[in-house]
C-alpha cells in the first residue's frame, strides 16, 4: 500500500476510491479491489453510511437473482462528496498519534495515595505501557 494511506483510515480511503469511480460500487466491488472478505467490505459500507457525515453518499438496492438467502437484494452505493475537513481533521488526529508514540516518562504515583490507590493508579489505562 502506498505511505501516504498508511494514516488513512480504510473507510476514508474506500470512500475515495468509490467517489473517484463517479458511478455505483457494490460491496462485493469494494472486496474484490481491496481484497477483503465480503462482510467486511459491507460492514465498512455500513459503517460511512451510518457513522460518517461528512461523506455525502447515495445508495440504490437492486434485486439480486439468488434464491435461499435472507434479504435479495443488493445495496449500491455512490459518493458524491466528502468534506475537506474530514482530512483536516484526520490529519490533526495523525499528528497526535506520532506525539503519543514518541517516548515519554512513565509517571509516578504520587506520594499522598496510599498502597492500594498506587496499586490501581499503576494498573489503570492510562499507566500501561503502548
Amino acid at each position: 500500500m502506498c505511505e501516504e494511506y498508511v494514516d488513512k483510515p480504510l473507510y476514508l480511503v474506500i470512500a475515495d476510491w468509490v467517489m473517484s469511480e463517479n458511478r455505483w460500487v457494490s460491496a462485493k466491488e469494494i472486496a474484490k479491489h481491496f481484497n477483503m472478505d465480503h462482510c467486511k467490505a459491507i460492514n465498512t459500507v455500513s459503517y460511512i453510511l451510518s457513522e460518517v457525515g461528512e461523506i455525502c453518499c447515495e445508495t440504490k438496492t437492486i434485486p439480486n437473482e439468488l434464491e435461499g438467502r435472507g434479504c435479495q437484494c443488493q445495496r449500491l452505493v455512490r459518493v458524491k462528496h466528502i468534506d475537506p475537513q474530514l482530512y483536516v481533521r484526520l490529519g490533526q488526529n495523525a499528528q497526535e498519534k506520532t506525539i503519543a508514540r514518541s517516548p515519554r516518562m512513565t509517571a509516578v504515583p504520587p506520594s499522598e495515595l496510599n498502597r492500594e490507590q498506587k496499586w490501581q493508579m499503576m494498573l489503570s489505562k492510562s499507566m500501561r505501557q503502548r
